[in-house]
């Protein structure tokens, strides 16, 4: 109970950063997406078991206010958290590694979903032009965001459940 409380705590914050100061740190037409990044991290921590909860509340969040179809920004979080939780179980050794690999593939992931989908909707989107001046400046900022936000997740993790001291 008390890691969906912080987990909603959070991502109420991480939300209003990215709406008022990430969602105008621009690489190209790229921009860094620190809710991923945050379902990403959260989704990393091992003391955290249930983070599906939590994704998909953020992703009903982030739809409502996006200008993509409701359901889009909601199957790319859950397909960050899927990716998260299978290659935590694959690269439990190195959580720093396992988080650049999620960001890298889940940044590909969002924004293929997102082209795939714009596309069905006939707009017109080239997906060379998109890996261009969207996707890789995107995955770049998402890069250098990453080990940030995954260090003060881990800090908030550890608060929120501090480990068992033995005597």
């Amino acid at each position: 109970m008390i890691y969906h409380l912080t987990c909603a705590l959070s991502v109420l914050i991480v939300f209003i950063l990215q709406t008022t100061v990430f969602s105008q740190t621009r690489l190209v037409s790229g921009t860094a997406d620190i809710i991923l990044l945050f379902l990403a991290a959260w989704s990393l921590q091992e003391s955290v078991k249930n983070s599906w909860f939590c994704t998909f509340a953020t992703g009903l969040l982030v739809s409502y206010v996006s200008a993509m179809p409701f359901y889009a920004p909601l199957i790319a979080y859950l397909g960050v958290v899927g990716i998260s939780k299978s290659l935590q179980r694959r690269v439990w050794r190195s959580p720093l590694l396992a988080m650049i690999l999620v960001v890298l593939l889940g940044t590909f992931l969002q924004h293929a979903i997102y082209i795939v989908i714009l596309q069905i909707t006939r707009a017109p989107i080239s997906w060379l032009e998109s890996l261009d001046h969207v996707i890789l400046p995107s995955a770049l900022l998402n890069l250098i965001f990453s080990i940030p936000i995954y260090a003060v997740v881990r800090d908030i993790v550890k608060r929120v459940s501090p480990q068992e001291v033995e005597v």
